[in-house]
């Protein structure tokens, strides 16, 4: 009897163990597949209420925050060009919407150059517009001058005597 009770600890001890062993695994967390920058793309020009259904899951998402800062900035290529410089130095993002920043980014700049590039060429042709007016003036006062000084100084013609 005394070699069963020295026994039966280390049995029950192993069978224990056992059943633990035997558990399922606690499920783990569901893995959030976050849409890529097409969507995002896609999705900048969607009523409001279509994008807060269609990224309600996905607000985690890197695509998510790109999508809010290119809504918020909107028309305004000032703003959105900060938000975009802030984004790049931020590094957070995912790689694909890290590269589709970039590209925005770099569009914005070239936008915002062209329309200042754009800005000088009109400033320019209304200089030279005023130029050329100043210009049509004067020629219409030398034409108005010569055409007085054409005319005979004196009484006209049926005066004489």
């Amino acid at each position: 009897m005394i070699s069963f009770t020295r026994r039966l600890p280390p049995v029950l001890l192993a069978l224990l163990c056992g059943a633990c062993a035997m558990r399922p695994p606690a499920p783990a967390a569901p893995v959030l597949v976050c849409p890529g920058s097409d969507a995002v793309l896609l999705s900048i020009d969607m009523p409001d209420d279509a994008v807060r259904q269609r990224w309600q899951r996905y607000q985690a998402c890197d695509g998510y925050r790109l999508l809010k800062l290119l809504r918020a900035a909107g028309r305004d290529p000032v703003r959105l060009q900060a938000e975009l410089e802030r984004l790049q130095t931020d590094g957070a993002a995912a790689p694909a919407d890290a590269a589709l920043a970039r590209l925005l980014l770099r569009q914005v700049q070239t936008q915002n150059r062209l329309q200042e590039q754009n800005d000088r060429l009109q400033q320019q042709w209304r200089e030279q517009q005023k130029r050329a007016d100043e210009l049509a003036a004067k020629l219409e006062a030398l034409r108005r001058l010569e055409l007085d000084l054409q005319r005979p100084a004196g009484p006209s013609g049926g005066n004489r005597k």
